[in-house]
């Protein structure tokens, strides 16, 4: 039975490894930027159809150690079941340590598809959350997010607040800051948020 149980696993495994495909979160918004930083106008989170403001979110599991950035396209957990889309995203943040074996497959930041265990991935950080104008774009070519902008009317300057209490991971759960702003905006002011980090020499 052991065997049985192995060989049906290895053959999940090479399925997985051929049509693996980058999770993604349709969304309406506009991306905007400045000296190199992104920000995230979000019109729409749940929208119903494609259109000329459609945008796709990635979001990041961030790896213990040397916090490299993991884009899942499917789980696989202890017992060889295989877990796709979203939803992959809450599963780990409620059974992720009970399943420490389990196997995230999916892509590095170059692109480079890998796998890891969850054992790997520091389960309670935030996602890092990367914007693509096309969902078949590679992971390597999305903006890393560092506010989303939530369009309000009840305010005349952007303003930091809170993200809407009913959203579900992943966006829930992204490593950004949150911003309401006027409906009209076009401009946002990068200066209010945190200076980037100074890298290494």
């Amino acid at each position: 039975m052991a065997t049985c149980f192995a060989l049906r696993l290895a053959a999940v495994v090479v399925n997985l490894c051929m049509t693996m495909k980058a999770i993604s979160q349709h969304v309406h918004g506009k991306l905007l930027t400045e000296n190199g930083r992104f920000a995230l106008l979000l019109l729409d989170s749940e929208p119903t159809e494609e259109t000329a403001v459609s945008l796709y979110l990635r979001f990041a599991f961030v790896t213990m150690g040397r916090e490299e950035h993991i884009f899942p396209a499917s789980i696989l957990d202890d017992w060889g079941k295989e877990r796709r889309g979203l939803g992959v995203y809450a599963w780990v943040a409620e059974f992720g340590e009970q399943f420490p074996r389990g196997e995230i497959f999916g892509f590095e930041q170059s692109g480079t598809e890998t796998q890891c265990f969850l054992r790997g991935l520091e389960l309670y950080a935030k996602y890092p959350l990367y914007v693509y104008t096309d969902r078949k774009q590679s992971v390597s070519a999305g903006a890393l997010v560092e506010a989303v902008l939530l369009p309000d009317a009840a305010v005349t300057e952007a303003v930091q607040g809170k993200r809407p209490s009913t959203w579900k991971r992943p966006l829930s759960h992204a490593r950004v800051s949150w911003w309401h702003v006027p409906p009209a905006l076009s401009r946002f002011d990068f200066a209010l948020l945190p200076a980037l980090p100074e890298t290494g020499v």
